[in-house]
């Protein structure tokens, strides 16, 4: 699940290049990753996480977390993203999925909506 929770991190970033420092954007991606591994370690047996990065005025408590630790104002990485993000991690595929419509992150396919 690394691999995944790596490409999550890497399609979430690409949201947030030249809007946030580079600086405060590194810093979120890496303990993202940690606060995401630490999810999945925990949780032995999970096969799907649903990070919910923001969808109605609201983010799942790591990007929270991951934000306040790299100083990043939630409402500044939430103007980033797209309302109603959600991204389904899943061994061996991650998907984007948004009320209308779902992109296969990793791995890449030809098909760009699923």
């Amino acid at each position: 699940m690394f691999t995944e929770i790596e490409e999550t991190v890497r399609f979430l970033s690409s949201f947030m290049y030249g809007k946030i420092p580079r600086s405060r954007v590194k810093s979120f991606c890496s303990h993202l990753t940690n606060l995401l591994s630490e999810i999945l370690i925990d949780k032995k047996c999970l096969d799907r996480y649903d990070l919910i990065v923001f969808a109605d005025g609201r983010s799942d408590d790591a990007i929270v977390q991951a934000a306040r630790r790299a100083y990043v104002h939630l409402e500044e990485l939430q103007e980033c993203m797209n309302n109603g993000l959600i991204m389904e991690i899943m061994t061996g595929r991650v998907r984007a999925l948004t009320p209308f419509s779902a992109q296969m992150i990793y791995p890449k396919t030809n098909a760009i909506d699923l």
